[in-house]
C-alpha cells in the first residue's frame, strides 16, 4: 500500500471514530440566573384520548462554540452549540397542563432560549378502530431568536400568545411489509417567531373534530401505475399520486351526521 493510500485510510478511520466534530464536549448543564425571565406555557388537552407531549426545548450558546469539518469542501466551520432538553408538562387542573421555560438557561456556556416545540398526541386510538395505534404528534414550533427562525417559515408575533388550531383524525394504513394502522392528527403547520420583551404566557388550546376522519391507504404491492388512496370524510377518493390530504378541503366539507 502506498504512503498516500495509508494517509487516506487513516483519515477515514479518524473521521469515522470522531465524526465531523473537532470540539471538546460542551457543558450542557443549565443554571438559570435568579433574575431570568420565565415563559409560562399552558396546554388545554382537548380529549380523553390525547395528551400534551413534553416540551422540546432548544437552547443555544455563542460562548461555547464548536468546530466541524464541512463535508462539502473540507473547510473548518465554527458555529454555536445547541442543547436540546425535554420539559414534562404538569397536569394542574383537569384538562389544563402547564410548564415554564427560562429565557436565560445560564450555566458556564451561557445558554439562551432558541426554540420550543409543543403540542398533543393520541395516547389511545381504539375508539376510532380496534386495530388502530397512536401515530405522530402535532403542534406548533416557536422561535425565540434569529437562529431558530432563519429558514423563513416563521411568522413574527409580539406579546402573549393564544392559539386554538383545529385538527382532524388522520388514519394511515400501511400495507407494504409490516402492516399497521396509525391514528394521528391532521392540521396546518404553524411556525411562529416570538418577541420575548412582552411575552409572559403561551396558551395552546387545540380543537379536535372527530366527525371528519380522513384515511390514507397505502399500496399493497409495488406495481407500475399503482397509487395509494386518500379517502375523504365525504366519501370521495383520490388516487393520483397525492400522498398527503388537503386540510382546507376537509375543513370545507359538510358531512352528514
Amino acid at each position: 500500500m502506498s504512503n498516500q493510500s495509508k494517509i487516506i485510510l487513516l483519515s477515514l478511520v479518524l473521521f469515522t471514530v470522531a465524526g465531523c466534530s473537532m470540539s471538546r464536549a460542551v457543558n450542557k448543564t443549565l443554571s438559570p440566573p435568579a433574575d431570568t425571565k420565565w415563559v409560562n406555557i399552558e396546554v388545554k388537552n382537548p380529549s380523553q384520548y390525547t395528551k400534551p407531549f413534553p416540551l422540546e426545548v432548544r437552547y443555544i450558546s455563542y460562548e461555547c462554540k464548536k468546530k466541524r469539518i464541512s463535508g462539502f469542501d473540507g473547510s473548518v466551520i465554527t458555529e454555536p452549540s445547541y442543547n436540546v432538553i425535554g420539559i414534562p408538562m404538569q397536569q394542574e387542573n383537569g384538562d389544563i397542563w402547564n410548564a415554564k421555560v427560562a429565557i436565560a438557561g445560564g450555566g458556564s456556556c451561557k445558554w439562551t432560549l432558541s426554540a420550543v416545540n409543543l403540542g398533543i398526541e393520541y395516547i389511545d386510538a381504539t375508539h376510532l378502530g380496534k386495530d388502530l395505534v397512536p401515530g405522530t404528534a402535532v403542534g406548533v414550533s416557536l422561535a425565540f431568536d434569529n437562529d431558530a427562525s432563519r429558514n423563513g417559515q416563521y411568522t413574527a408575533t409580539e406579546g402573549d400568545l393564544n392559539l386554538s388550531p383545529k385538527y382532524y383524525p388522520y388514519i394511515s394504513e400501511w400495507n407494504l411489509g409490516e402492516k399497521k394502522k396509525e391514528l394521528s392528527l391532521l392540521g396546518k403547520k404553524s411556525f411562529l417567531s416570538l418577541g420575548v420583551d412582552n411575552l409572559n404566557k403561551i396558551k395552546f388550546s387545540p380543537v379536535i373534530d372527530e366527525s371528519k376522519v380522513v384515511k390514507y391507504i397505502g399500496i399493497e404491492r409495488k406495481i407500475k401505475g399503482a397509487h395509494s388512496k386518500i379517502e375523504y370524510p365525504d366519501g370521495s377518493v383520490i388516487s393520483d399520486g397525492t400522498v398527503f390530504p388537503s386540510f382546507d378541503k376537509i375543513d370545507k366539507m359538510k358531512v352528514g351526521k
